[in-house]
């Protein structure tokens, strides 16, 4: 059974959630001042900013089955939270992606065959290593509206690279990629942020929070503190 949080453990949790973001929204920026730009850096910095928003602790007990990951893994998660994003918000990420200075880069994201899961399930199905080979493949492209949740399922593909070793570092096969996802990312976590903090009662599973920080003897969670610390 749910229990459905009171007033205060949500905006607590919320308050440390928007904290956590903030704080990698900003460690990602500085990232882009260096000489040269760490992309990697920067990328992995934004989406675990973007993690801070809607993860949730997953217990090894309940951990599914390799059949059914689509639809109860991580990909579920922030499928769910930017749809209830989506919905409470009037569709404000989708309008971002298509309306915006970024709907160029959206597009770039979503017109990239090597960021496509199935794209990559059929390549190894049927043993396709060549580029050219690979490209010229039909595929289906994901580019439409509403755009929000096909840029991201193609975005974890590029976090899945980098976070699991599947890429070098700095390599120029992805320089591409991480500069348009990069810019996508950054626009939508700046979004997301006040999003939150304004439809909060309508997200579900802000609450609680993964790994909530000690209270006690030194210094306990302070919600009205952390509000105060902006990007």
């Amino acid at each position: 059974m749910v229990v459905k949080p009171n007033t205060k453990e949500l905006t607590e949790a919320v308050d440390l959630r928007l904290n956590r973001a903030r704080s990698w929204l900003r460690k990602s920026r500085k990232a882009s001042s260096s000489t040269p730009p760490d992309l990697n850096a920067q990328f992995i910095f934004l989406w675990i900013a973007f993690n801070a928003l809607y993860g949730n602790r997953r217990r090894r007990d309940n951990a599914p089955p390799a059949h059914v990951w689509r639809t109860t893994s991580e990909i579920s998660d922030f499928i769910r939270f930017l749809e209830s994003i989506e919905h409470a918000s009037g569709g404000k990420i989708a309008t971002l992606l298509s309306r915006s200075p970024l709907a160029v880069q959206a597009g770039k994201v979503l017109d990239n065959p090597f960021l496509d899961l199935d794209c990559w399930e059929r390549w190894e199905t049927e043993g396709i290593r060549d580029r050219q080979q690979r490209l010229t493949i039909p595929w289906k492209s994901r580019d439409g509206h509403p755009r929000t949740v096909p840029v991201f399922r193609q975005i974890y593909t590029l976090r899945n690279q980098l976070l699991h070793g599947a890429a070098s570092d700095d390599s120029r096969r992805n320089r591409e990629s991480l500069k348009h996802a990069i810019l996508v990312l950054d626009g939508v976590v700046d979004a997301l942020i006040p999003l939150v903090e304004q439809h909060q009662a309508h997200i579900p599973r802000l609450h609680p929070v993964p790994f909530p920080p000690s209270t006690g003897d030194s210094i306990p969670f302070n919600s009205l503190r952390v509000r105060k610390k902006k990007p």
